[in-house]
């Protein structure tokens, strides 16, 4: 693969096909955190319930507040990749970076959560650390392609 910055001595079709795959990289990234946050809910019910707390597990964490949160999450993680193919028509660089900016939050936001639980000892072992350390790894992926759009030579300049 020829590094980015050697992009200038592409045509115009391979340029074009490469930043097409990138915005369908970090698409495929954003929906990816959307399956693992649902399904990561969807564990934490399970739990609860095998539990068999009366869903105190899920009053402490989510809990309501949290809950809340989660509906605004999974409606961000929705919505990104429509972002990322809608802003490409625009041509404006600014809304790339943008991109990077919600991305490098969201990795940010859910790596602090991770922190918190793993601190107090939620995190006991390699298990119960597989969602948080997938979704660090897709974010991460994310982030490192949302740069690389944002740095993408704009069509007809070298």
């Amino acid at each position: 693969m020829i590094p980015i910055n050697q992009n200038r001595y592409k045509g115009g079709f391979e340029m074009a096909f490469e930043e097409e795959s990138l915005r369908g990289r970090i698409a495929l990234g954003w929906v990816i955190n959307l399956l693992l946050v649902i399904v990561g809910l969807l564990f934490n019910t399970i739990y609860s319930i095998l539990m068999d707390d009366s869903f105190r597990s899920l009053r402490v964490d989510p809990g309501l507040p949290g809950l809340k949160l989660l509906t605004y999450v999974i409606a961000f993680y929705a919505l990104m990749p429509l972002y990322v193919h809608l802003v490409h028509g625009l041509g404006i660089r600014l809304f790339r970076w943008l991109s990077v900016a919600f991305a490098s939050l969201a990795f940010v936001f859910f790596f602090l959560h991770h922190l918190s639980h793993w601190r107090i000892g939620q995190r006991p072992d390699l298990t119960s650390n597989v969602f948080d350390l997938t979704l660090h790894i897709v974010g991460l992926w994310v982030i490192v392609n949302s740069i690389k759009w944002a740095r993408f030579p704009r069509r007809g300049t070298e």
